[in-house]
This record gives structure tokens, C-alpha cells and sequence, in this order.
């Protein structure tokens, strides 16, 4: 007899167990979604047509189905006969477009600003909007649907959000409670620019919602620069706003009402190829994935790690490692929801940045093979 309810206690308890782990395993399933995954192109802008089509021939050869490019009168063509490849594309807008009024701070190169770059403050929300309009019904037009709209590139850092202004930098790394400091003329400054960003952003909303072809396209909010968390003493001579406290900031001021997800730039600090994934997960949930949701999951726009080693025929094993590894801590994210989209930077060479191409020595590498592996 006690051999009997033993017997049936096991077989209860391996049920309940069995039970317990088709719950989880379906919950899993649920959770997570497909994750995009994608490469950024770059330069398209100074191709002409014989070279965009160069260009899409080769991603359409190599099984590139995603990438990440400008949207404007230069990219056009290219966005049109992509998508006739097979190939859809995260549009990347800058606030500044449409409006050639927007006022601008000059270069200053002995800070690293190696460009003038527009004040999102002084931007004109409805020229931006007829500007996009006209935009998308062109692409409309040929019948493109694309894959996402993401409204700016890392306005929390001065080289993309002309509101960061030297004469007011004293070299921090800003939260929200400093973007809330009405005493703070610095900080004042670039809460106004945020709030400017996001009347601009209700209106690439509102021209999504208004399409023929992508009023199911999700509107993405900027692609946020990893800068690490709030700190007065950065050794930086220029400031920023850390990730988590800008999409704090946004939240609090309406952002979750325009966006289907944020957009996410995470260059990982530690290139150490035996650095475990949990390390790599933990260091994921702390900085660039801390406010990602299964509600608005984190479109990584950009990511990458670099091959210093130009050398042809290339080196690249310590690179495949690495991407093999971060994409394992990736998997954490998208098993959860939390992930909507891995674009890696760059497909081919520019200046600057010729060590994280993974088209390289006239081929697709097979670091490049990996990251773009489907999840």
C-alpha cells in the first residue's frame, strides 16, 4: 500500500512537472516574437543608379532580406528596387529633414564635432511632415512597404542632437533627474530639444496612420548611443543622456502614445571573447535593454564588434566568436519579447569605420554569415 501511494505520488508529481514545463515552454512561445535581422547599408546617397543596383544585386546574392538605410530624394531608387529584391528596409530619418530652415551648431572639430548638426529645438513639425508625405507616397507609389520608421540617430549624444551646445557641456553623463533640473541651463536645453523630438515624432505617426501601404509599419523612436549611466566626471569635454533615463525622460512626456518600440545602438564594451552570455545578458539588462518590454521591444539598429586586422585574405576568428556569444545573449531578450530587431553595422567599409564591415576582401565573411543568421 505505501508502495502504491509512493508509486502514485510519483506519477502525480511527474505529471504536475510535465505540466508545468509545457506551461512555461507555451508561455515562451508566446512571448517571444520573430526578431529582423539585418544590416545597415550606408553611402547610398553618393551612389548613383548603376551603383545601387550593384549593391542590391550583391545583398540579394548574399540572402540579405533586411537593411537599414536614409530615406529622401537619394535613396528613392534604391528603396524602391530593393524591395522589388526582396529586400525591406528600416528607414532611418533625421528630424532635421524637410526643414531648411532648421538652425544649426557649427563643426567644431577640436571637440569632435565633426559636422555642423541641426537644433531639433528649432525644428518645424508641420514642414517635416509634408516633407515625409511626399516621401512615402513615392515609395507608395511603386508599392514598398516597409519595415520600420525610426525617427533619429543617437540624439542623446552631441554629435547627432545640435541642442548639445560646447559652451554648456561640462562633461557628464546626464539622468532624468538632471533633465528635470529647472536651475540647470544645460540641462533645460536638452529637455526642450527632447520635447521638440517627440512633436516631431507624433508626426511621422500621424503619416504612418494616414499611408495606404503602411498603416501597419511600426514607428521606431531614435536609435539611442550606449554612453553608459549617469555620471558628473566622463573625462569628455562634451555630455550626454545615459539610455535608460532618455527613454525615462520620453515616457514620462508621452512617448509610449507614438512608438511601437525603441530603437537601441550597442557597440558591446567587452571585445574578450571568452566573456560568458550571462555576463553579456547582465550587462545588456543593465545599459542598453533596461527599459525593453514585451509591450515595446528594443529594435537594436545598430551593433557590431570590429576586425582591426584590414589584412586580405582576412582573420576574422575572434570576431565570429564574439558574435556567436552576443547573439546567444540576445536569444535571453527575444524569448522574452523584448527584442524586435538585430541590424549589425556595417555591410561594407567606411571611413572610419572599415574594421566592423562584414563585407570584406571582396566577400561576405563568415562573422558577417553569423550575425545575419536568421533567430
Amino acid at each position: 500500500m505505501s508502495l502504491l501511494k509512493h508509486s502514485t505520488g510519483s506519477l502525480l508529481w511527474g505529471f504536475l512537472l510535465c505540466a508545468s514545463t509545457l506551461f512555461t515552454s507555451v508561455a515562451v512561445r508566446a512571448a517571444s516574437r520573430e526578431v529582423l535581422v539585418g544590416v545597415n547599408v550606408t553611402g547610398v546617397q553618393r551612389m548613383n543608379t548603376k551603383q545601387q543596383d550593384a549593391l542590391i544585386q550583391e545583398l540579394s546574392k548574399n540572402g540579405v532580406k533586411l537593411v537599414r538605410t536614409g530615406i529622401g530624394d537619394s535613396y528613392s531608387y534604391f528603396l524602391i528596387h530593393a524591395y522589388q529584391n526582396d529586400i525591406r528596409a528600416v528607414v532611418d530619418m533625421s528630424p532635421i529633414q524637410g526643414d531648411k530652415n532648421a538652425p544649426m551648431r557649427p563643426a567644431d572639430k577640436s571637440l569632435g564635432l565633426e559636422w555642423g548638426e541641426g537644433r531639433i529645438t528649432g525644428i518645424d513639425a508641420g514642414r517635416f511632415k509634408a516633407w515625409l508625405t511626399a516621401q512615402l507616397d513615392t515609395l507608395e507609389a511603386a508599392g514598398v512597404h516597409l519595415a520600420a520608421f525610426e525617427l533619429g540617430n543617437e540624439i542623446n549624444a552631441p554629435n547627432f542632437n545640435g541642442d548639445f551646445l560646447p559652451e554648456q557641456a561640462r562633461g557628464r553623463v546626464l539622468g532624468v533627474a538632471d533633465l528635470d533640473d529647472p536651475k540647470d541651463p544645460e540641462c533645460q536645453t536638452i529637455a526642450a530639444s527632447y520635447r521638440s523630438y517627440l512633436r516631431i515624432l507624433g508626426a511621422v505617426k500621424d503619416v504612418r496612420d494616414h499611408s495606404k501601404l503602411n498603416r501597419a509599419t511600426p514607428v521606431i523612436s531614435a536609435g539611442l548611443a550606449d554612453i553608459g549611466p549617469p555620471r558628473k566626471n566622463t573625462g569628455q569635454k562634451l555630455d550626454g543622456v545615459s539610455v535608460p533615463d532618455t527613454l525615462d525622460f520620453l515616457k514620462k512626456n508621452g512617448l509610449d502614445d507614438l512608438v511601437d518600440g525603441y530603437g537601441i545602438h550597442f557597440y558591446p564594451p567587452n571585445q574578450d571573447p571568452n566573456v560568458p552570455v550571462p555576463d553579456r545578458i547582465k550587462s545588456l539588462s543593465e545599459r542598453a535593454f533596461a527599459r525593453c518590454t514585451s509591450a515595446k521591444p528594443c529594435w537594436l539598429t545598430e551593433w557590431a564588434f570590429p576586425n582591426r586586422d584590414l589584412s586580405c585574405p582576412i582573420h576574422d576568428q575572434t570576431r565570429v566568436k564574439l558574435i556567436q556569444t552576443e547573439r546567444e545573449a540576445f536569444k535571453y531578450f527575444a524569448n522574452q519579447g523584448r527584442l524586435a530587431a538585430i541590424i549589425y553595422y556595417n555591410w561594407t567599409a567606411q571611413p572610419g569605420y572599415e574594421s566592423q564591415a562584414i563585407f570584406r576582401c571582396g566577400a561576405f565573411t563568415d562573422a558577417g554569415k553569423l550575425a545575419l543568421k536568421p533567430m
